[in-house]
């Protein structure tokens, strides 16, 4: 019986040591993994937020013509914080940030289509009155051209009869002599046609004005952001030269307008931006370069929905 007692104390003995040695052990086997998981967290909280950050260049610029280029950081951090253990799902500050961010693209879109319409209506009007006025030097040149061959045939027959007597000699001569003069006036009328004839009392817009130094007129005003994006250099472009420098080089190196300080240079330019479309320096070879201009700047300008696609695609990525 004693026996029996001294070996249930040793089986307590036993059990107990076994189970003080259970506990003491188990929580430092386990929490190694935990630490690791948490420096594995930590190390990808800047990558994330890294990734969050990356934009195309051209719609990085475009964030900071616009003005949310800030927004856009404090975006990148929420969503870096949210990744590392946040609660899931958008926050109210997040779906803020967003709302301000599509808000300023919308303006800014608005903005290029206003620019876009006023230069595509300016166009219209250049090319409306380059043809009138084609019309109008072509009917009056073939009207001309009418009279010439009228005047010219007729009186040269008139002079042919009068030569056969010798009392209506000088008569025909002189009738010839009339002839011919006459031709020559409607020829000269003829070229001065070629300018176009009587204008229309139009006012017309003038969008390339405050490109080319001169004074705005209304429907000529660009919108803020519109006017920093001409004035900016396109991203990884190998030149530091501004879009707006870059299409006036263009049209210098085209013969559109005359280079900078040349004696042209001036009249020229007031030329490409009149209002007045009855101005009679203007003529159909200035409509053809106003009209190719305005073309290049309504290009250019719509560029600028490009790279706010970008922006907004490159935040939803």
């Amino acid at each position: 019986m004693q026996i029996l007692k001294s070996t249930t104390l040793c089986t307590l003995t036993v059990s107990g040591f076994l189970l003080v040695l259970f506990f003491t052990t188990c929580p430092a086997q386990e929490s190694p993994p935990a630490a690791t998981e948490s420096n594995r967290r930590v190390a990808d909280e800047p990558s994330n937020e890294g990734e969050r950050s990356k934009l195309p260049p051209n719609a990085l610029q475009m964030a900071r013509i616009i003005g949310i280029e800030s927004d856009i950081e404090k975006l990148s951090s929420l969503s870096a914080a949210k990744e590392a253990g946040a609660a899931p799902g958008p926050s109210l500050e997040e779906l803020s940030l967003r709302q301000q961010i599509n808000d300023a693209v919308i303006v800014a879109c608005l903005d290029v289509d206003s620019v876009a319409a006023e230069i595509d209506y300016e166009r219209e009007q250049t090319v409306e009155l380059r043809s009138i006025w084609r019309y109008k030097r072509d009917r009056a040149i073939g009207t001309t051209n009418v009279a010439v061959l009228a005047a010219g045939t007729g009186l040269g027959i008139v002079s042919g009869l009068l030569q056969f007597s010798k009392t209506t000699s000088s008569a025909g001569n002189a009738v010839g002599f009339a002839a011919g003069g006459i031709s020559t006036l409607f020829s000269i009328r003829s070229f001065r046609q070629v300018h176009g004839g009587k204008r229309p009392a139009w006012v017309l817009p003038n969008m390339l004005a405050a490109f080319l130094g001169q004074p705005e007129e209304q429907h000529s005003h660009y919108p803020d952001d519109v006017w920093a994006y001409l004035n900016t250099a396109p991203s990884g472009a190998d030149s530091q030269a501004t879009r707006k420098e870059q299409m006036f080089a263009g049209w210098v190196a085209a013969g559109r307008i005359a280079p900078p300080n040349s004696p042209k240079w001036e009249r020229r330019i007031e030329l490409l931006t009149s209002t007045n479309a009855a101005d009679k320096d203007l003529n159909i070879e200035l409509m053809n370069e106003r009209a190719a201009m305005l073309a290049d700047l309504a290009n250019q300008v719509s560029l600028m929905k490009h790279d706010l696609a970008d922006l907004l695609r490159g935040l939803r990525r």
